[in-house]
């Protein structure tokens, strides 16, 4: 306790020392002003050497023992209550007739608008994710129709306006199959025929309808030409050989070149 009681007064202590040695600085030095103007006065031409003014010596400090009465008196009254933090302020309890708070209707709404925009952009990723795995599933070499039938070697000779007949002939002549080769360049001739109105095509007709048609045209012998070979080929059943087909294909190719 002593030693507390010694730290708190401690500074006042110096400050009154301190004080009291700078006020018998100041008049020493009062006086020795007075004193130096007075010589000035006085002084006939005489060069006057003034001994420098030395300041005297501090007296040494000297501690006071702080007594437990003197400690009382002097901290009487002081209030350190408001350095101390002031607790928590507890939450304030719902009366029993207080009212229930309302409902948060818009942030409800707000979140189910979200979340029905994520569901619907997520639904849309799938759909064109599925729509690429379709068309990439699909074979590169299928044609469809107006009606939405895929076109194929069974059908071919019903949609011949609509599909690419040098498609299905690159594949036959890679796949060496001639008389296929064959029942393909017929068809492209009749499909040009059509095209330039020499005869007026139709799924229901038949070949011997087209000779009819093909009777009076400049291009008939030759057309009844090609039109027997195909018959022979196709419906006699029998097998073609590469070398009758290398025969047979450059008359097609002719009869082509000058519809």
């Amino acid at each position: 306790m002593k030693h507390i009681l010694f730290l708190f007064f401690f500074p006042f202590a110096l400050s009154a020392q301190v004080e009291e040695v700078l006020e018998d600085s100041l008049q020493a030095v009062e006086i020795a002003a007075d004193t130096a103007y007075l010589e000035e006065d006085e002084m006939v031409e005489e060069d006057y050497v003034r001994e420098p003014y030395t300041a005297p010596p501090l007296a040494p400090l000297a501690l006071r023992e702080v007594r437990g009465d003197e400690w009382d008196k002097a901290a009487k009254g002081m209030d350190y209550s408001k350095d101390v933090p002031n607790p928590p302020k507890e939450r304030k309890k719902r009366e029993a007739n207080e009212p229930e708070p309302q409902f948060d209707w818009t942030g409800l709404t707000q979140g189910l608008g979200s979340l029905l925009q994520m569901v619907a952009i997520i639904f849309a990723l799938c759909m064109i994710a599925y729509g690429i795995y379709w068309m990439m599933q699909t074979p590169r070499n299928r044609t469809l129709s107006r009606d939405g039938t895929e076109i194929t070697l069974a059908n071919l000779d019903e949609y011949i306006h609509e599909t690419d007949l040098e498609r299905f002939l690159r594949e036959a002549l890679a796949a060496s199959n001639w008389p296929l080769a064959v029942r393909l360049y017929f068809l492209q001739t009749i499909k040009q025929l059509s095209e330039k109105e020499a005869i007026v095509w139709s799924k229901e007709k038949t070949n011997r309808d087209y000779l009819r048609e093909m009777r009076n045209h400049r291009l008939g012998a030759q057309f009844r030409d090609a039109t027997r070979q195909y018959e022979r080929v196709w419906y006699g059943n029998q097998p073609l050989t590469v070398e009758e087909f290398a025969r047979l294909e450059p008359e097609f190719k002719a009869l082509l070149g000058e519809i």
